[in-house]
């Protein structure tokens, strides 16, 4: 698979000439712009693999973007590339290396309906450590992945009703293995999906009123079935909820259930999520969200995971530009067929965010990480110092 990363940059490069005819530097009726930014990251982390053998390392991680953007009338462009990279000094194996590339096409087709498109593709190396019965091997993985989707808004009267089909999936090509006479396999299974989504926002007095239904299916070759034990799936989740703004604070709260079928068996789970977020005074504010989810794609057993999420976060500015957020989550998964596959994460960051300028900020955090899964546990603890400028 990796032999047609070629295809892929030169179509990246097509891609990009055919988005330059779009966006013209200058003219008369056609709003243009292009912006070009970096950030860069400095760290040491406890715990470079992320595992139960990981060690302390420092590592660099950057990002290049280039973004062009152009209106005309009730047209809106906008394509970015970039590029992307993760390199430790010692635990080489998990560096990573990443080319993307996104463009997205908005049209006012009246003033009551808007319709937006786009597409993304992402070409990545990755190095990982695979704890397969305790021991940990090291490897390397090429892969490209894919999404594209389409969405119509249209807002008549207080209502706005908006509908979304999507696909996308994952190609993985074989794995290497640094270190050890074997020959490259495959260690993960390929995915194509199949998504929609329909929204409703109905305004009733002081409280908007939300209604959801939304349906995904993944598929996985029967070749990746067999040789991986990866399963498709596919579901269907429906909701209620509303939506309360009170002063400066906004309260969302969205119920259902999830309906869903993996290896002959319909499965039955509930949908929640609650948002709060409140501006307490001119230079606090506060955010919760809680929540409950079916993954078919990222899988935790054979067919995907049911997670529950818990966050709280609190920012608070100390001079204009100057601020400092503090953010606690917490993430359990269990396997969608199988309850004895658990995974449990808590991360802590406090962080400082300084912006200088509209081109240039910085920012500074410290992390801790808890994990522990049916396989290991394991803690990484984190400093990082960034840095972010843009032309």
């Amino acid at each position: 698979m990796w032999k047609d990363v070629p295809y892929v940059i030169l179509s990246i490069l097509i891609a990009l000439v055919l988005l330059s005819l779009h966006f013209p530097v200058q003219g008369a009726e056609l709003a243009s712009g292009a912006r070009a930014t970096s950030n860069v990251e400095f760290g040491y982390t406890s715990n470079g693999t992320d595992s139960g053998i990981g060690e302390p390392d420092l590592f660099i991680h950057h990002v290049e973007t280039l973004e062009i953007a152009s209106e005309a009338g009730a047209t809106a462009l906008r394509g970015s590339l970039w590029v992307e990279e993760t390199r430790f000094r010692e635990q080489e194996i998990e560096n990573d290396q990443a080319l993307g590339l996104s463009f997205a096409l908005g049209q006012q087709l009246s003033p009551e309906l808007v319709l937006r498109g786009s597409v993304s593709m992402l070409a990545a190396n990755t190095g990982d450590d695979w704890n397969l019965a305790g021991f940990y091997i090291a490897t390397r993985t090429p892969s490209l992945s894919a999404d594209a989707m389409v969405e119509a808004i249209l807002t008549l009267q207080g209502a706005e009703l908006s509908g979304k089909v999507s696909v996308g999936g994952h190609r993985y090509g074989a794995a290497s293995f640094p270190g050890l006479p074997l020959d490259p396999f495959k260690l993960q299974a390929d995915d194509t999906r199949y998504g929609f989504e329909v929204r409703l926002r109905q305004s009733i007095g002081p409280v908007i009123g939300l209604a959801a239904l939304e349906g995904e299916a993944v598929e996985i070759s029967q070749g990746d079935q067999q040789q991986l034990g990866r399963l498709p799936g596919s579901k269907l989740r429906g909701s209620l909820g509303v939506e309360i703004k009170i002063g400066g604070a906004t309260l969302t709260g969205e119920g259902g259930g999830v309906l869903a079928w993996a290896d002959g068996q319909q499965l039955v789970r509930p949908y929640g999520k609650l948002r709060v977020a409140a501006a307490l005074t001119d230079t606090l504010s506060v955010e919760a969200a809680a929540g409950t989810h079916v993954e078919l794609v990222d899988n935790l057993d054979a067919a995907g995971s049911f997670d529950r999420r818990l966050a709280l976060a609190v920012a608070y500015a100390l001079a204009p530009g100057l601020s400092v957020t503090a953010s606690a989550e917490r993430t359990d998964r269990v396997g969608l067929l199988d309850s004895a596959v658990t995974s449990g994460e808590s991360v802590f960051r406090l962080g400082l965010e300084h912006e200088l300028s509209r081109q240039l900020s910085y920012n500074v955090r410290v992390s801790r990480t808890l994990h522990e899964d049916f396989t290991e546990r394991y803690r990484k603890d984190e400093f990082v110092l960034g840095v972010t400028g843009s032309i």
